[in-house]
Parts: C-alpha cells; structure tokens; sequence
C-alpha cells in the first residue's frame, strides 16, 4: 500500500563525515517534503535520533551506517531502508545509483520487511559485575588485546533461565566471534565460519586463529543466550569485546561476556528472501556465479 503523505513521517540517516553524504541527505529531504511528507534528518552519527521515531528510517551510507542506527534505535525499531553509499553495502537494498528506484519503490509500498534478531551483549567483570548491555544485530567479536600471544576462551550456553550452562568448548587463539544469521556473512564468514540465511534464528560461534585443528564453527539456537568466559591471556590482563564492529569494552581474566536474545528485531526493508541469494551471487561471486543486482 502507498504511503500517505498526511500520515507518514520519515527519517534520513547519514553520517557527515563521509563526502558528500549532508548534501544527499538534505536533497532527498526536500525531495520528500515537496511530495508532503514530514521528514527528520539525522547526520551525527553520535547524536541521538529524534524522539518520538518516524515511522520509517532510510540510511544513506554502508553496512557500518545501518547497524549504528539499529543501535541508536533501541527498543524502538522502525522499518529500514539501506541505500549504499560504502563500499561493500552487503545489507543495504539498493546501490546510490539505484536511488530514485528505491525512494519510489518505498514510497508505493512496493518494499518488504524482513524482522531480524537482535541481542543484549553484557561484559561481567571477575567478581560478577555487569557492565551497561549493547544492543546488537550482526556480531560480537572477543578478541585478544595486544599482538602476539594468544586468549583462552571457554563458550557455554544457558538453555533457560535458573538452568546451568552447558560447556560448548575451550577455544585457544586469537578469540572466538558469535555471529547472528545476519552477521554470518561479515567477519565469521571471512574466519571460515558458514553462511546462514538471515530469516533464521541463530548464533555461530566461529574461532579465531584456532591453536587446535579440532575447533570448527558451531551453529546453535539462540535461546539462552551464548556466555564466553575469558580465561587466560599472554601479554595483557584483559582481552577485547567488539559489537558489530563498533561498540568496544574491555574484558578482564575471569570475566565473561553475554550475548542473549533481545525482544525486540531490526525491521530490515528489501526486496524479498530471494534477494539475498542474489547479493550473495553479486558481491561474493557464491557458488562460482556473479550475478548482477537488481535495477528495481
């Protein structure tokens, strides 16, 4: 169903400090508002979005763009539009030079939404003490924090609330990433890790520089959560936890990291399922074809 100027308010994204991007922003802000639409404009990547949301977000930038407005958007997700204005734009709908196919496309209606898992991940340091939750989509990644050396890593995970973990494995090398269906194809992908369709729900936990040719990539149900104990380190006291690439917190020997299952889903607008096979043809040749994108 075609959107109805009278009732609908939208949210540009970008980020100001890649060329260009204000420009785009504000153009197709003007664009919309001649059309009668009420249209917010966000290009701090750091400021907060506007309370109450508008009904739909279009984010013009990368894959990096549209996970941080995911984030800034909370608990309040809104359906999203990813238009490529990076280099990859694996996530994204539609290439910038596809744009007036996408603000039309979203503008009949003619886009679907596709709910995606999200999480909380929570650093606890070793007496037990949580730190602030990060919500995230893709990934979180425990990585070690100096050069040389390596991390020792133990995964468990809780199969209900008031249930004990179950031990998954100990993983030595340069860490271990827990990665959503999503996130399958972002940095697990590159460490060896399978790719998963993003409509299901699931966590791979995929090692990083594994010291052991037993360690493999493990695809497991999301409830519960996943919780990785850091154990040991070699040059440093503490290792590294990154969120989707973003969002990075310390963590100290004997602390643990916990990724559990949000409430909510990142409302990712596109094409359709299919469509993600087509990108996987597109940008990474998958399967030995290269197929172009979509034109609308």
């Amino acid at each position: 169903m075609a959107l109805e100027p009278s009732r609908t308010r939208l949210l540009l994204v970008g980020d100001e400090r890649k060329g260009g991007t204000l420009e785009v922003v504000e153009r197709h802000a003007a664009w919309l508002r001649q059309r009668g639409f009420a249209v917010d404009t966000v290009v701090d990547r750091d400021a907060p979005l506007p309370q109450p949301l508008a009904d739909l977000v279009v984010v013009f930038g990368g894959d990096g763009s549209l996970l941080a407005t995911a984030r800034r958007m909370g608990r309040d997700q809104r359906p999203t539009l990813g238009i490529n204005r990076g280099r990859l734009g694996f996530l994204t709908a539609f290439e910038y030079d596809q744009v007036d196919t996408a603000m039309a496309m979203l503008l009949a209606g003619e886009l679907q939404v596709a709910p995606r898992f999200m999480f909380w991940c929570t650093v606890h340091d070793a007496a037990g003490h949580a730190g602030e939750p990060v919500l995230g989509v893709n990934d979180v990644v425990v990585s070690r924090a100096g050069a040389g050396g390596m991390i020792i890593t133990q995964a468990a995970q809780v199969a209900a609330i008031g249930q004990p973990e179950l031990e998954l494995g100990t993983y030595r090398g340069d860490g271990l990433i827990v990665a959503t269906a999503l996130g399958s194809t972002a940095y697990s992908m590159a460490a060896g890790g399978p790719v998963l369709v993003p409509d299901l729900d699931a966590l791979v936990l995929t090692p990083l520089a594994s010291h052991s040719l037993n360690a493999r990539p493990l695809v497991l149900p999301p409830q519960g959560g996943v919780v990785v104990h850091l154990q040991e380190t070699s040059n440093v006291d503490y290792a590294y936890c990154q969120v989707d690439g973003q969002v990075q917190m310390p963590v100290g020997v004997g602390g643990r990291v916990r990724l559990e299952p949000a409430p909510m889903r990142f409302l990712q607008l596109g094409h359709g399922p299919g469509y993600f096979f087509e990108v996987l043809h597109a940008k990474f040749g998958f399967a030995g074809i290269a197929s172009p994108r979509r034109q609308g």
